[in-house]
């Protein structure tokens, strides 16, 4: 149930836009017939100043706020205020919905602040309202995002790194392992960044190095270094090396520092789903791992009330399709007006049981041969996943692999000459 219907008819809430900016945060409060406007500039004391204006203009009655779904800081600090119901929106929606009064595209802070608390005025019973989850829950959400945005950022330090070395120090990258942030190559990175160094490096020094990241026996070790002493140098310009040896010096650290940023939040939280009375019913999923189980539990959260069926959910994380329909004319299409983090989870999950789930590796390939392309498959595996869990989260019950391989056989006969 959502707060506001709990609201007597004696005390309607206080409505609120809020356009929120780095520099300054206009605000348009909707009383009955009257409307004010008030503008606070961006400080540490901010938000602190906007709760006690909203406080005093509201006089012990609800607050109603409305804001776009990405103001990540002021969405936190509101959100667990006891007198504010928050009802973020798509940005999309809320330009949608601005453009119906200004056609031309013109935007203004304080008219998009009044539309806001317009829209919600209007259309509160339409809009989802932002129910907080748990504490645990609410911090395993933020480590997973969190985590996220380093590996992010590690995968931009790493095409950075690539970029510059295929210009002054292409062996580097010939040596083995897949990746910059093996072993091997951040230790050659760290001790010799210069490639005229590492040349010359003594046979007994390689061999140790080599040896110490299993590089293989004696003889691919041989054939290793031999390879590193007889690789042509694509510059030997002192003038573009130097330069660059700070450069990949500097970026090589960067990786690092991430490396044990990650590392310290995989641990927290592993920590946090120990303590998580819900985590058995997502760590025993197929393919899950300890990478997407949290982030899995976090999606759905905790208010067992939030999604009332799986429709619901499909629709609000983006993996169910948008169709248009117009007469004799109709169109699919992929929805993009959704939480990208949310639908990657889903996503990459999907994608993840396939390969360990039988049932879940035929519904795939089922649609694959029916001429699907590989994401539109996985989202339709996807949206049959979130029915799966949903079912299992509104009622406690850990998911039985065998029992719904019985029911997809059951309901989709076509996919059992694709099973094992």
């Amino acid at each position: 149930m959502s707060r506001h219907s709990t609201e007597t008819t004696f005390s309607q809430p206080l409505v609120v836009g809020i356009d929120w900016a780095d520099s300054k945060h206009d605000l348009t409060v909707i009383d009955g017939d009257r409307r004010s406007h008030f503008r606070i500039n961006s400080d540490t004391e901010d938000v602190a100043e906007m709760i006690d204006k909203l406080t005093s203009f509201a006089d012990g009655r609800p607050i109603a706020v409305c804001l776009e779904k990405g103001r990540v800081r002021i969405i936190y600090h509101l959100m667990l205020h006891e007198n504010i119901t928050l009802y973020p929106v798509d940005p999309k929606q809320a330009a949608r919905y601005r453009e119906s009064f200004v056609s031309s595209g013109a935007t203004d802070d304080q008219r998009d602040s009044y539309y806001l608390a317009r829209m919600l005025d209007e259309r509160r019973a339409d809009l989802r309202p932002l129910k907080p989850d748990d504490p645990l829950t609410r911090k395993i959400s933020l480590l997973c995002q969190t985590r996220r945005q380093l590996v992010d950022d590690k995968t931009g330090v790493i095409q950075q790194l690539h970029a510059v070395l295929k210009m002054f120090f292409p062996l580097l990258l010939a040596l083995p392992g897949n990746r910059l942030d093996c072993g091997l190559k951040q230790e050659v990175m760290r001790r010799w960044p210069d490639p005229r160094k590492f040349q010359k490096t003594n046979r007994k020094t390689l061999e140790k190095l080599l040896g110490r990241h299993r590089c293989g026996n004696d003889e691919q070790i041989a054939e290793l270094i031999e390879m590193i002493r007889s690789t042509k140098p694509v510059t030997t310009d002192g003038a573009l090396i130097e330069p660059l040896m700070i450069r990949v010096r500097t970026l090589a650290e960067q990786l690092r520092t991430i490396d044990k940023g990650i590392e310290t939040l995989e641990t927290e939280i592993a920590s946090a789903m120990k303590q998580h009375p819900d985590a058995k019913l997502f760590t025993s999923l197929p393919g899950a791992g300890a990478a997407l189980a949290p982030r899995l539990l976090a999606a759905l959260g905790s208010d067992r009330e939030r999604w009332g069926d799986a429709s619901e959910l499909g629709s609000y994380s983006g993996i169910l399709p948008v169709t248009r329909q117009s007469g004799k004319t109709k169109h699919v299409s992929r929805r993009r007006a959704c939480p990208s983090y949310l639908k990657q989870t889903f996503h990459e999950f999907a994608d993840a049981a396939r390969k360990h789930c039988d049932w879940s590796g035929a519904y795939y390939n089922l649609q694959r041969a029916g001429g699907m392309a590989h994401h539109a498959a996985v989202r339709k595996l996807a949206s049959r996943w979130q029915r799966i869990l949903l079912s299992v989260w509104k009622h406690r019950t850990p998911y039985d692999d065998s029992r719904y391989t019985e029911i997809m056989k059951r309901k989709l006969p076509a996919l059992v000459p694709y099973l094992p």
